[in-house]
């Protein structure tokens, strides 16, 4: 469903472009800063305590580059691909108590890095006239997220028992944005946003032949401060 609604997205844009040669285009670039607000279950596979074993994982916040292009269909209506530099998270272990100290001394260490490559098409509706200087938006859209570039620490494969692989999920979900722009002059505004999107992931460790497996959901608030010049 959610794929389904982002090529229909992509497909009302390209026809708007097509069919609208005066069709404003406005690029975007600044900083934006990730909260995860991630919840992971508990680690499942061969070897672990349990259940529950009482291993879990936790996502560190991030901030990166931000880089939008928005495409004017109507004065109050617009497409926005929103994409930016991907950011890479510090996964650190969630131990509970009652563990072996071996084990509990994990707690709080950092065990892996993810980089995500989070794309989000929106469909923002903006509020006033286009002749006013401040206008609040609200936007709807689909969230694409891929996990790369992922790597064990030295904790994390202690933590494993060895040299671990780690693979997750890729993600798609519905994505929301509130927020509001002013307009400096003819060409120069200044955007700031709050968005969400619904993201989730399976973890997979592997160590020497045995897998295991943590579900992660996030409930990301994902805060933004723009520039944006429209041609």
């Amino acid at each position: 469903m959610t794929r389904f609604v982002f090529r229909a997205l992509t497909g009302a844009a390209l026809l708007a472009l097509c069919g609208t040669a005066s069709a404003q285009i406005t690029l975007r670039v600044g900083a934006t800063h990730i909260a995860p607000h991630s919840s992971a279950s508990d680690a499942v596979g061969p070897l672990l305590p349990g259940p529950p074993s009482g291993i879990s994982l936790e996502v560190e916040n991030q901030s990166t580059l931000f880089l939008s292009l928005a495409y004017a269909l109507h004065p109050n209506m617009e497409l926005e691909l929103a994409l930016g530099y991907p950011p890479t998270h510090d996964i650190n272990a969630k131990i509970a108590s009652g563990l072996p100290p071996n084990v509990a001394a994990f707690n709080g260490q950092k065990v892996a890095e993810v980089r995500q490559v989070a794309p989000t098409l929106f469909f923002n509706y903006k509020f006033g006239d286009a002749s006013s200087a401040w206008r609040p938006f609200v936007g709807l859209g689909i969230n694409y997220t891929k996990f790369d570039k992922r790597t064990s620490t030295a904790a994390g494969n202690a933590l494993n028992g060895g040299p671990t692989d780690i693979r997750l999920s890729d993600s798609w979900g519905l994505a929301g944005q509130v927020g509001v722009s002013y307009q400096v002059n003819e060409r120069w505004s200044i955007t700031g946003a709050l968005a969400t999107a619904r993201v989730k992931t399976k973890l997979t460790t592997t160590t020497g032949g045995v897998s295991r497996n943590v579900d992660i959901r996030f409930r990301p608030a994902v805060l933004t401060i723009a520039a944006g010049y429209t041609f």
